[in-house]
């Protein structure tokens, strides 16, 4: 297994979280393995990965489902390619179907809810609104985010950022989050960072945030100014892309701005904006 993780680091450049996933995937096949008596990579058959597949879509979702399918594919064509196995048992196997599920997105009037929320008199308030901006502006993952440095930020309104498997890419800041994050840099930062820290965005520590901390922070504003909305860190992603393409953005930029390798990956918020569409038409038209 660890020759594998470290395999998948060196060729596909994947991220600590990547890694984390893949771990716990095949962990849970491995305490599968072991329920089933089976001790040897060769005794896995595709009989076997069947009876996994099956056991696993009776508790969890469809996309859960697909994600261990993908993992488990990459492991045993590992094995395959260094000589363990002669064949891959999870190459034939496809994930139940179903239907996808739309990203959540918030609404303009709740974005600037939350984003207003955090006292801008205060260090954490100025870190939080700072977050907050960057996130729904940038459209970048959380993981992106808490990866900056305070060197990273340039006097432009365009950041280089290093997203999935290492690819980077240029987003741009409204004036609004350029103006967050400079009133944090200059007025906040300085009464929180310790020593050397070098990451744009610290605790109140002055260590650096880390992905759980920032989703306590979008929970705890989410939980105080919107009531029962499930709201996460990526939810600010959903909502940058659906708002773009409500805007009248085309996919392919809006592809590039989230930093998609795929524009089948972007489309599903087509769907999310279609939706919103049709929930529009059916609450203003008189025969609708």
């Amino acid at each position: 297994m660890q020759a594998f993780l470290r395999t998948l680091q060196a060729e596909r450049g994947a991220s600590a979280y990547t890694l984390r996933a893949y771990r716990q995937d095949a962990g849970d096949f491995l305490e599968f393995l072991a329920a089933e008596g089976i001790t040897r990579w060769h005794q896995v058959d595709v009989a076997c990965a069947r009876r996994y597949l099956v056991r696993l879509a009776g508790s969890r979702s469809r996309a859960t489902v697909a994600r261990r399918l993908s993992s488990l594919r990459h492991l045993f064509r590992y094995l395959v390619r260094t000589g363990r196995l002669p064949g891959n048992p999870f190459r034939g196997l496809r994930a139940p179907r179903g239907g996808r599920r739309l990203p959540r997105s918030l609404t303009p009037a709740q974005v600037r809810a939350l984003i207003q929320a955090p006292k801008a008199s205060t260090a954490l308030g100025l870190r939080d609104r700072a977050l907050l901006e960057l996130l729904y502006g940038s459209g970048m993952r959380v993981q992106e985010a808490l990866s900056l440095r305070v060197a990273d930020l340039g006097p432009g309104r365009e950041l280089r950022v290093v997203g999935k498997g290492n690819r980077e890419r240029v987003v741009l800041l409204p004036r609004a989050t350029r103006a967050a994050l400079d009133a944090y840099v200059q007025r906040g930062r300085p009464r929180l960072a310790a020593p050397g820290v070098e990451a744009l965005f610290v605790n109140h520590r002055g260590r650096p945030l880390s992905p759980r901390g920032a989703q306590l922070v979008v929970r705890r504003y989410a939980r105080t100014v919107l009531g029962g909305v499930r709201v996460t860190p990526h939810t600010f992603r959903h909502t940058f892309a659906t708002h773009l393409l409500d805007g009248g953005a085309d996919l392919r930029s809006v592809q590039e701005l989230l930093g998609h390798r795929s524009l089948q990956t972007t489309q599903i918020y087509t769907h999310t904006s279609r939706a919103r569409l049709k929930e529009v038409y059916d609450r203003a038209h008189p025969r609708a």
